[in-house]
């Protein structure tokens, strides 16, 4: 029926992987930024509060494709040269810090605070409450909006081809400049994106059901 998605749907595929491996990267060490930067936010001084709290404004009021650009040429102006696909991973992996960093912090606040001054009663230092009461509860509130943080940068990976890096997006571009039959290649591109997202999009809103039904 579509000849043309059939015959450059393993092309297509390759490209997905390299879609999936940047936003398994970018999704992971994101979550890892993300969670130190929330809890530093939660537990560290004024002066330090104030920093995160203007990194977090910043980046979250920011399009992820003005980020991809900026990570794009202010890495050669620093004198790094770092190719396409590298310097946009570490340009997501910034911006999506800064949205589970705000969702770690939101967690953390969630947390009754009758815990931590039962656990100051005890005796027990600010850290160790931190460590040991405070940050499991909080991680497991963090499950769900961590899915769909995860959800939302992997469908933004594909602002990465306007800068030039290789994946799903650039390699369907691609196909239509050589067959241009963007229809059909279009279409097998957003199933290939939906067969990625849905399982992910299942997990987060089942998370948010339990979650909810437990508290």
């Amino acid at each position: 029926m579509f000849p043309v998605l059939q015959t450059n749907l393993p092309y297509l595929l390759q490209g997905a992987v390299y879609t999936v491996i940047l936003s398994a990267i970018v999704v992971s060490c994101g979550t890892v930024l993300g969670v130190g930067i929330g809890v530093l936010a939660s537990v560290g001084g004024k002066i330090l509060r104030s920093v995160i709290t203007a990194y977090i404004f910043v980046f979250r009021g920011i399009p992820v494709l003005v980020v991809m650009f900026l990570g794009f040429y202010s890495f050669p102006a620093m004198g790094l040269r770092l190719d396409a696909y590298t310097a946009v991973a570490v340009s997501m992996i910034v911006y999506v810090g800064a949205f589970v960093a705000e969702a770690t912090r939101g967690a953390i606040a969630a947390v009754s605070a009758g815990q931590m001054e039962a656990a100051k009663s005890l005796g027990m230092r600010k850290s160790v409450i931190m460590r040991e009461i405070i940050l499991p509860q909080a991680m497991r509130l963090l499950i769900a909006p961590v899915l769909n943080i995860s959800l939302m940068a992997i469908k933004q990976t594909s602002y990465a081809s306007i800068v030039g890096a290789w994946e799903l997006s650039f390699a369907a571009r691609e196909v239509v400049e050589r067959t241009l039959a963007a229809f059909q290649i279009f279409l097998g591109v957003m199933i290939i994106y939906f067969v990625i997202c849905y399982p992910l999009s299942l997990a987060a809103r089942s998370l948010e059901k339990r979650l909810a039904f437990d508290h």
